[in-house]
């Protein structure tokens, strides 16, 4: 792999590969199926875990991070903005297979200005949104 940029700005970590394993607290795949799971789960996922500071922007208090999940749980879309990686902004959404059980999540990244514009929000949404639908039978 190699980084990706957008007018100078790096956008993805040098090595993020297929397969690469990511905080599931700083990223919005991980809070797409974190909020898939179970309450009572996601409850003993949490108890005890310390969220580790990647960034300032990580959330790490464990009252906020459950107002976080329910929040993505009522959406069904997670954002991540600067959580993982600084300039790092992403939007996902779960792939849910024929069953309706979330299995995997679906994320676009972008850089600041595009993220933090309504037209992209509102545009990529329902992007994300339609893939998703697509994939479900292959799930």
């Amino acid at each position: 792999a190699r980084n990706v940029s957008i007018g100078g700005q790096r956008l993805m970590a040098y090595g993020l590969h297929l397969g690469a394993r990511l905080p599931a607290h700083a990223t919005s795949t991980g809070r797409v199926l974190l909020a898939a799971m179970p309450r009572g789960e996601f409850t003993t996922w949490l108890k005890g875990r310390e969220l580790p500071r990647l960034t300032p922007h990580t959330a790490v208090d464990h009252k906020a991070f459950k107002a976080l999940i329910a929040e993505v749980r009522n959406q069904d879309v997670a954002i991540a903005r600067e959580e993982h990686e600084l300039g790092v902004f992403a939007l996902a959404v779960p792939l849910r297979n024929l069953q309706g059980k979330a299995v995997a999540a679906l994320n676009v990244v972008s850089s600041a200005e595009r993220m933090d514009s309504p037209d992209f929000q509102r545009d990529m949404l329902p992007l994300l949104q339609d893939a998703a639908r697509e994939l479900r039978p292959l799930l």
